[in-house]
């Protein structure tokens, strides 16, 4: 099964001269996707935060230098994320939020009433991503098709500027693939080091459709291991950075978008610090060659894996 091609196809490829500019800081890095819009390489997640918390960590994120904010429907935080960006001007940044798969048979219809109600807690007109958060546990492809079709619509209405998925495995995008008429324009999952680059083949899967990839948990999962283990640590070192930063740049190096998220100024300030310096070859190489942490890019299809 193939996507229909973007009006102008585009591979995902970095565009480093084309940045969002944030006020004193340095320009945020975008990466152009296949139709056309300019997404920040780098978004504030706001995943297990209260819309207190939320509100809080979005304005402290956009004060140090972020520009894209990551939210959704199942984390129940959006009023808080729309107070944090309410009468900021609209084109300062970049939010992507999210709609879970429907609980009733109803599939289209739901999904129509998760998009609007984002829209009503956002208190916005308009979102630049939107993702199908995961499929359905069922796996059903009947199901995936009939939420692509209703993020499809509302993508034609103006609603959103690109739609895309997250934890979406080969399988499944292969699946709304046989009736979609719009290409996701991005699949976030699970990526980080430990999993190499290309888990499961989805990255190089990914690419040949036109899609990115967005690394979500980019620092693992439950580990402190690519935060001050030992062989982040030891290149961070030689570079002047942490270890968490150095987790953070092999994925800006592999062409992964990715979401972080802290509460603290000076992580935030130290996640935003990986665009302007380089990894080695050899210390590239062996980040690549790692095996821990482990990790799938996703709990929908933990044993997936494609030859491309």
């Amino acid at each position: 099964f193939t996507f229909a091609l973007p009006r102008h196809p585009l591979t995902p490829t970095m565009k480093l001269a084309c940045c969002m500019t944030l006020g004193a800081s340095a320009a945020i890095p975008t990466v152009k996707l296949n139709n056309g819009v300019e997404m920040p390489l780098i978004s504030l997640g706001t995943w297990q935060y209260n819309s207190t918390v939320a509100e809080a960590t979005v304005k402290l994120g956009m004060k140090v230098g972020f520009n894209h904010i990551d939210t959704a429907h199942t984390y129940e935080n959006q009023d808080g994320v729309g107070r944090a960006l309410a009468g900021l001007d609209r084109k300062s940044y970049f939010l992507t939020t999210k709609v879970p798969a429907p609980s009733t048979t109803k599939f289209y219809d739901e999904t129509n009433q998760y998009l609007s109600d984002d829209l009503k807690f956002l208190n916005l007109d308009q979102v630049d991503l939107m993702l199908l958060h995961f499929p359905p546990k069922t796996n059903d492809c009947a199901v995936m098709q009939e939420q692509w079709r209703a993020m499809e619509d509302f993508y034609k209405a103006g609603k959103a500027k690109a739609i895309g998925v997250s934890n979406y495995c080969i399988s499944s995008l292969e699946c709304i693939a046989e009736k979609a008429t719009v290409t996701p324009a991005v699949n976030q999952v699970e990526f980080h080091i430990g999993m190499g680059p290309d888990p499961t083949g989805l990255k190089s899967y990914c690419d040949s459709k036109g899609i990115f990839l967005q690394a979500y948990s980019p620092l693992g999962d439950g580990t402190t291991e690519l935060i001050t283990g030992p062989l982040v640590s030891r290149i961070g070192k030689s570079h002047g950075k942490s270890g968490a930063q150095v987790s953070l740049r092999w994925l800006v190096e592999h062409n992964i978008p990715l979401s972080t998220k802290s509460t603290s100024e000076k992580h935030l300030q130290e996640d935003l610090d990986i665009f302007e310096w380089s990894l080695t070859s050899e210390e590239k190489s062996k980040l690549d060659a790692a095996t821990s942490p482990a990790g799938t890019p996703s709990f929908m299809c933990k044993s997936e894996t494609v030859v491309v």
